[in-house]
């Protein structure tokens, strides 16, 4: 099927769904094809679904769930059930601007470009603009693999991707998330993933969904400063949980090699070098935060530097400028002591 499925996974929406469910029906380039999949709604929801179903311009699907299975599987099962080359993601609380499938389908006109990303514009419950997600100018980025953070988190909402990454969902279960070691990767997470090893990213600055936040958001906007913050506040845990999802993403793609073309082979191949090289890099880091001795610190430090442990060159393993300033300025002179103050 040509154009864009929209997968929208639901749950308890019916205060903010229909206003969504009619900014996918004025969009410029209509979707192919609408799959809803509820998460066992319990308020108006899926009456909601059905009469917009009754009346789209376009095809709608709705998967009705049996059980709980939670937002992140419920997207899984939603991006699973679509039939087009190209899936964007869609929560059920907000509004796209129409122009947002015109725009995102023209990025894949390049079959290299795996997934794909937007702005988008903070907005207050009943809609009105806030702020910018990514604030700054700059055009339209594109990114080979492996060059993108590897813990960079995008959100679903902001995303489309080729449907050909869904054939792997079914060792998402298998993942394991770097904030949340004991979960797997959300489904945001997992194609990003995916896309970042086997293709071109493409960021679109422009603004095209309006991201509503409201006190019954599953997760609301989290700026990348905060994140960045918590995780050097957790130290050397953090590195170890980075070290282990590092790991983790070289077992699973080891798992993925022999059923790939010999093109996604190769490129696999540079993945698991990759990230084996990341996991050996965080667990020296990790000497640096754990080491109570000032002198053991500097040792390690210098021992990270020499390896070639801190690079700001594309597709290289390592730590960015930032990283270097937070442990020559602040892990090497506190070590154990800095998680402690910035926990305060």
């Amino acid at each position: 099927m040509a154009g864009i499925s929209i997968a929208l996974a639901t749950y308890n929406g019916e205060k903010y769904l229909a206003a969504q469910l009619a900014s996918l029906a004025a969009q410029t380039r209509l979707p192919a094809e609408l799959v809803i999949s509820d998460d066992c709604s319990k308020d108006g929801t899926l009456d909601v679904a059905d009469e917009f179903a009754a009346r789209a311009p376009f095809p709608v699907r709705i998967l009705r769930g049996e059980k709980r299975v939670g937002f992140s599987n419920n997207f899984l099962r939603a991006a699973g059930n679509c039939e087009s080359e190209l899936v964007a993601f869609c929560d059920q609380d907000d509004i796209w601007e129409a122009e947002k499938l015109a725009v995102m389908e023209r990025v894949f006109d390049d079959p290299q470009v795996l997934l794909a990303y937007h702005n988008a514009t903070l907005a207050s419950a009943n809609g009105a603009p806030v702020a910018r997600v990514y604030r700054g100018g700059g055009g339209i980025g594109i990114f080979p693999p492996l060059t993108r953070h590897p813990w960079l988190v995008v959100p679903g909402f902001m995303q489309v991707f080729r449907r050909s990454l869904t054939r792997f969902s079914t060792l998402q279960v298998d993942s394991r998330d770097v904030d949340w070691p004991d979960q797997p990767l959300a489904h945001d997470r997992w194609f990003f993933f995916l896309a970042s090893v086997f293709g071109r990213i493409v960021y679109v600055p422009q603004s095209l969904v309006r991201y509503r936040q409201h006190d019954d958001s599953v997760y609301g906007y989290y700026p990348d400063e905060r994140a960045h913050f918590d995780r050097v506040a957790r130290g050397e845990e953090f590195l170890a949980s980075a070290a282990r999802a590092a790991g983790n993403r070289s077992e699973l793609l080891g798992r993925l090699h022999d059923e790939l073309t010999p093109v996604w082979q190769q490129l696999c191949t540079q993945g698991i070098a990759y990230y084996d090289a990341l996991r050996r890099l965080l667990e020296q880091r990790a000497a640096i935060y754990a080491s109570p001795s000032y002198f053991t610190r500097v040792k390690a430090m210098h021992a990270l530097f020499r390896k070639g442990g801190y690079r700001w060159a594309p597709a290289a393993a390592g730590f960015t400028r930032w990283d270097f300033l937070i442990d020559a300025c602040a892990a090497v002179p506190l070590g154990p002591r800095l998680r402690r103050w910035l926990r305060k």
